[in-house]
């Protein structure tokens, strides 16, 4: 009898390394990852509103308040595009300026100041402060017409600047890059998906030179990622169909992105995205926590053992799937696929395989088509 149950252990043993063998790393746990996201709170937001003031269909005001008590998001930008605003009256400025001063409540409800730069040729990108006196500058101007003058034009403050759509333009977006300024690309809006060519909501006629993931793999760039509706009805957050110069946008899921900043404040909340502490998600919230060797999401860390990640996320719809990838120098795999088909998931996992330089990052698909995507965390080996 003592014989047979010590076979039977052998048995077991053996399967297991067989399985972690052929998973490439651990089996699930139960663990989750709070540990390091303990003192942090996440902010759903949309980054990209257009009012009245440029093309969009209603005022300041209006986005503002439809954010805060009918979407119920935690922070939102009013990013009007600069041509436009760059003749309006001097009332009519300061009027814009004011917002995030007269609706900023922290613990409740936070604005940033924020724009668009709008040019066909380089990509359009929205300029994010926490200052509401930095000069509003347009590519229409000789001087601000190409990304470097941009960054050179508001070099003596602090912002981030965020290309959005990037699959659409004809330039190379990631061409243009200044580290610690371009700190996220947002690859989501009512517009479609640009990380890559096998997107879920893909571009009308992307181009795949442009894409989100190829700036990562093969041109080395480090962007958080973000997602945010592009609305034109003013609605931020809203799920509803828009129409643009009488086209209909493809989409009607707004973008929404999800930030882990100290504290629900404006300052807390630009702080987070200068450091990348954010993800995307594509119209239905997800709270994701993501973290390699203890460092969040958008971090960059070091090892020389096999890197260990954990992961907790929970959604009032049903998880489907959740993979978690890898992005080198050359392409962007899957590892690790679970099917929870649940509305919470939290494991661990270790890559076995890791020996170099890489990133790690984790997208979470809805069972109603919904996803949300991380920002990577980057991992050396030294």
């Amino acid at each position: 009898m003592m014989l047979q149950r010590n076979s039977m252990l052998h048995h077991l043993i053996l399967l297991l390394l067989i399985l972690l063998i052929i998973g490439k790393g651990t089996a699930q746990s139960e663990s989750g990852t709070a540990g390091p996201y303990n003192g942090l709170v996440v902010l759903y937001g949309d980054p990209h509103v257009h009012t009245m003031l440029s093309d969009g269909d209603e005022t300041p005001d209006f986005a503002l308040r439809y954010a805060r008590d009918v979407a119920g998001l935690d922070w939102c930008v009013v990013t009007d595009h600069t041509e436009d605003l760059t003749t309006r009256s001097a009332q009519l400025m300061s009027y814009y300026r004011s917002l995030p001063e007269r609706y900023n409540d922290p613990g409740n409800f936070v604005v940033l100041f924020g724009y668009e730069w709008t040019s066909n040729l380089y990509g359009h990108r929205n300029v994010y402060t926490t200052n509401n006196s930095i000069p509003v500058i347009s590519k229409d101007d000789p001087m601000t017409d190409d990304p470097w003058k941009l960054w050179d034009a508001l070099a003596e403050y602090d912002v981030i600047t965020v290309p959005h759509h990037p699959m659409i333009w004809s330039e190379a977006w990631w061409a243009q890059n200044m580290p610690g300024v371009e700190t996220c690309v947002e690859f989501y809006s009512k517009w479609g998906m640009s990380l890559d060519d096998n997107d879920e909501r893909p571009l009308t006629d992307p181009k795949s030179e442009n894409s989100v993931f190829r700036a990562m793999t093969q041109e080395g760039r480090r962007y958080g990622l973000m997602a945010g509706s592009d609305t034109h009805l003013t609605r931020p957050g809203a799920r509803i169909g828009e129409t643009r110069g009488g086209s209909i946008l493809p989409y009607s899921h707004p973008g929404i992105t999800g930030v882990w900043a100290t504290e629900h404040t404006s300052e807390a909340l630009f702080e987070a995205l200068q450091n990348r502490h954010c993800y995307g998600m594509t119209g239905t919230r997800i709270n994701v926590m993501f973290s390699v060797n203890g460092a969040i999401m958008g971090s960059e860390v070091e090892t020389s053992g096999p890197p260990e990640i954990e992961f907790s996320m929970s959604s009032e719809e049903i998880i489907e799937r959740v993979e978690i990838l890898t992005i080198d120098s050359f392409e962007v795999i899957p590892i690790q696929t679970y099917y929870p088909e649940s509305m919470e998931f939290s494991g661990s996992f270790v890559d076995l395989a890791f020996n170099e330089d890489i990133a790690y990052t984790m997208k979470v698909y809805l069972a109603n088509t919904d996803l949300a995507m991380v920002s990577p965390v980057w991992v050396t080996a030294p």
